[in-house]
């Protein structure tokens, strides 16, 4: 039988992947409530130091890469983080932004008429012409993830996204269901730690800002 070092080394080795689960930091229309979707828009002040407060969080983790968003408010994000550690930013479109049709660039307020955002809002599985479906963000993220996961074994990679991604990103792994995943929170700025292996996943923190990341990854 094995002794309890023996089990705790099997669970550490069981972890595949560490990933930090980056959202960017805020932009001018985060503050203002409009809904960005692909609209390339960077980082305001207040964005460009939560990056910084990011960046300067993790200069001292081995991170292996930065995978990223196309979107110029994630690569000025990723861009801080990367450049600490001699890498480049590598950009993957799975991770980008839902997808908006008509409602991108208003505010809750300016759509709040429209049938179609009660009943999304109601059921995440609802699908219209104004999002992309829920159940299409998730499962792009997912085949990010398990696509790089081979090369990237017992490594700790960045990924920086949005907020819809990660979260479905999150409740896939942690087993929550598709119409719970607003249950989890991911704000501006933020870091949520999942680590991945063969046994199942483990989320070290969720939402965290940056003040104490040295004892939420040990």
């Amino acid at each position: 039988m094995n002794g309890r070092g023996d089990i705790n080394r099997d669970m550490a080795t069981s972890f595949s992947v560490r990933l930090l689960l980056i959202r960017h930091g805020l932009t001018d229309w985060n503050e203002s409530g409009r809904l960005l979707g692909r609209t390339e828009v960077g980082l305001n002040a207040r964005g460009r130091t939560q990056a910084d407060a990011v960046a300067e969080a993790l200069r001292d983790w081995a991170l292996h890469a930065v995978l990223c968003s196309p979107q110029r408010r994630t690569q000025e994000t990723a861009a801080r983080i990367a450049s600490l550690h001699g890498l480049t930013v590598d950009t993957e479109p799975e991770l980008d932004e839902v997808w908006l049709g008509r409602w991108q660039g208003k505010t809750l307020d300016e759509i709040s008429e429209d049938p179609d955002l009660y009943r999304y809002f109601e059921d995440s599985t609802y699908v219209c012409d104004a999002i992309e479906p829920t159940v299409q963000v998730q499962e792009r993220v997912v085949r990010l993830v398990e696509r790089r996961r081979g090369e990237l074994s017992g490594r700790t990679v960045a990924l920086v996204s949005h907020g819809d991604p990660l979260r479905l990103l999150l409740a896939h792994y942690l087993s929550i269901d598709l119409p719970r995943f607003r249950c989890l929170t991911v704000t501006p700025g933020s870091v949520s730690v999942l680590k991945i292996g063969s046994r199942g996943s483990r989320l070290v923190t969720l939402n965290w800002k940056p003040g104490v990341l040295k004892d939420v990854l040990s």
